[in-house]
């Protein structure tokens, strides 16, 4: 888990495919849009490309506030949301949503994984912002230091 944790990775072809059926379904007024625009999201918010997946958390967060799919489509959108989030750097958001979503999917394999994911992320983030603080404080000791050494010649 954690730093062995690997989301799948969607083409930029199959992104395109994903978007095609979408709006093909939308425009002919479909049933299965719904489920189509989930499809792409997914595909969004796997995708490598920054923007995708920005295209995607937004297009799930519309999803949810329109509820447009039955409680579990809407549940895996959270976890979607989770999956966007951690792939752009947003833990706090990311641990949020996944907490959100083991509440309803306790048994959740692959949501535990991410929290595991997103859990050693906080803490490297953590780490990494003490030792640039505990740097900082550093540099500033050794001016004042120096200044003051200065100061007494």
């Amino acid at each position: 888990m954690g730093s062995d944790f690997n989301l799948p990775e969607t083409d930029p072809q199959v992104v395109r495919q994903f978007q095609k059926d979408y709006l093909d379904m939308n425009r002919k007024g479909d049933k299965e849009a719904p489920h189509a625009c989930f499809r792409f999201v997914w595909a969004l918010v796997h995708s490598p490309d920054p923007a995708h997946v920005e295209r995607g958390l937004d297009l799930a967060q519309s999803m949810i506030k329109a509820g447009e799919l039955e409680q579990q489509g809407l549940n895996d959108l959270v976890y979607l949301c989770a999956v966007a989030q951690y792939r752009r750097g947003s833990y706090q958001a990311a641990r949020t949503q996944i907490n959100e979503y083991l509440k309803v999917s306790p048994s959740s394999h692959q949501a535990a994984e991410l929290k595991s994911a997103v859990d050693d992320a906080i803490v490297k983030e953590g780490l990494i912002g003490v030792g640039v603080g505990t740097g900082l404080l550093t540099v500033a000791a050794v001016a004042i230091g120096l200044l003051m050494s200065s100061r007494k010649r």
